[in-house]
């Protein structure tokens, strides 16, 4: 296969400017050498050669030597890190790959590649490289694949004329389109890749007609192309036409629809589903549980807020949501959710050396909600083991910076409980206390800072009296930091 054109040279700068140029492919090359196989030590020389290379040939020369060294999947995972990452080395990496010893041609990988070079500007070397990948095909389903990897590829750079294009040569082949169902499939989701609901609803009838057999996965992008745009009386008739093709109603098609009524605010909708899923027993997930409590403003300012009236049990929460939400389902729907308790058993740990919440994977109005839930369940647990924890994580994964917003929150509650968890002296992310201190707590009853009765409105007074507290709180938490004590 003829290699394709590398991209010229960078013009001569400073060398700040030039280490900073590949500064993004050694952040993609490093979260994806370390996924595919390659060993850290190895990948940070490949880091530190990349750094210290000052024009494009230099970069191409470590490039290949990563290729010819590595494995066929570590090469392959830090090109699909590149691409996704549209950065311009990819051009020179997969070059490289395309004249390894293992390399096997792949339809997703040129199409991803075709569409980066259109998006960088060098539109003939796109056009050139699709010709040459399309005269290598033999047989009409290759072809027809390639071009739905294409559509998908130039959609989702933001190309839809040229993906478009590219329906259009798909469209003209020989109908039933060649490939069968396999191409159905990856046109379907190409179309709703592209924003295109109605023509990849079309398409999945038309493969039903032909007699293909589509799943849940093609039912569910249809929907959820639908839903995106708000069109939820078509997703809705999309996920019931699912039952109607012998195909069962399954946990990604559940999420799909709770995510499209959670975008537009939809409780009694979200409410109505949630008890149709408990019929037909269909568990809520951490994503379910994310995408609910996330469209719930009331809850979510006050989780946000931590105002001196939060909720400090579930049912505390439930009725404030009824008092002061004015979305009449709001509160229902929480308590719905309160009622379940597989995202709980997923998330809690309870062995005989520990009980443990993880809250890895939650927003932090999800974690707000779940941590009560799971002081419901410690509280009403027969015996306790040797330590209670909470895994709050230090905010590696967060797109917020700062000081990490679901341990803020983990502690800001557990404080206002009277919680003896603190953080560990070993694992900042982790908040932890040995079992006769939680057993004496657990004994004791906690409330609000404010009285219920108040928590709907707060005057200045009530600000006022709640302020010493807060304060004596605060000095708290401030002095226990120096007090290292790992439990």
């Amino acid at each position: 296969m003829p290699a394709v054109a590398s991209l010229p040279p960078p013009a001569p700068g400073p060398a700040a400017l030039r280490r900073r140029s590949f500064s993004p492919a050694s952040a993609s090359l490093r979260r994806a050498a370390s996924g595919g196989g390659s060993s850290w030590r190895s990948e940070r020389r490949l880091m530190s050669e990349l750094e210290r290379t000052v024009t494009a040939g230099a970069a191409e020369r470590v490039i290949r030597g990563y290729v010819g060294t590595k494995s066929e999947r570590a090469a392959l995972a830090a090109l699909s890190r590149l691409l996704m990452d549209s950065d311009p080395l990819a051009v020179p990496f997969y070059e490289a790959v395309t004249q390894a010893r293992w390399f096997k041609w792949s339809s997703i990988h040129a199409a991803a590649v075709a569409a980066l070079l259109e998006a960088n500007g060098t539109a003939e070397e796109s056009r050139s490289l699709i010709a040459d990948s399309a005269a290598r095909l033999e047989s009409g389903a290759d072809l027809a694949l390639f071009f739905c990897d294409l559509m998908a590829a130039f959609s989702s750079r933001g190309l839809k004329r040229r993906a478009m294009d590219f329906y259009a040569q798909l469209r003209a082949m020989p109908t039933p389109l060649a490939g069968g169902g396999k191409t159905y499939m990856a046109m379907i989701k190409s179309l709703c890749m592209l924003g295109l609901a109605a023509e990849a609803e079309e398409a999945l009838k038309e493969m039903v007609s032909l007699g293909y057999q589509p799943d849940a996965f093609q039912f569910g992008l249809v929907a959820k192309c639908y839903g995106k745009a708000g069109q939820l009386a078509e997703m809705e008739r999309v996920i019931a036409s699912m039952s109607d093709a012998g195909i069962r109603l399954g946990t990604g098609a559940a999420n799909i629809v709770l995510s499209c009524y959670s975008a537009c605010r939809e409780h009694e909708k979200m409410l109505a589903w949630l008890k149709k899923m408990w019929k037909l027993h269909v568990a809520p997930t951490t994503k379910a549980y994310n995408f609910v409590l996330n469209s719930c403003p009331t809850l979510v300012s006050m989780a946000r807020q931590l105002d001196p009236s939060l909720p400090l049990s579930a049912a505390q929460l439930v009725r404030k949501l009824k008092s002061a939400s004015p979305w009449p389902a709001e509160a229902e729907v929480v308590q719905e959710l309160l009622a379940a308790s597989s995202v709980l058993n997923k998330a809690m740990v309870w062995s005989e050396t520990e009980v443990k919440l993880n809250l890895h994977g939650f927003s932090i109005t999800s974690a707000y909600v779940l941590m009560l839930q799971w002081v419901d369940a410690v509280k009403g647990g027969h015996t306790l083991p040797l330590e209670v924890s909470v895994v709050c994580g230090v905010g590696k994964h967060s797109d917020v910076r700062g000081e990490p917003k679901v341990r803020e929150l983990a502690q800001e509650v557990l404080s206002r409980m009277g919680s003896p968890l603190r953080l560990s002296a070993r694992n900042k992310g982790r908040l932890v206390a040995k079992r006769d201190r939680v057993k004496q707590w657990l004994a004791t009853e906690w409330t609000s800072v404010v009285p219920e009765e108040s928590t709907d409105q707060l005057s200045n007074a009530s600000d006022q009296q709640t302020f010493l507290p807060i304060l004596l709180r605060k000095l708290g938490q401030f002095f226990s930091s120096f007090v290292a004590v790992s439990r």
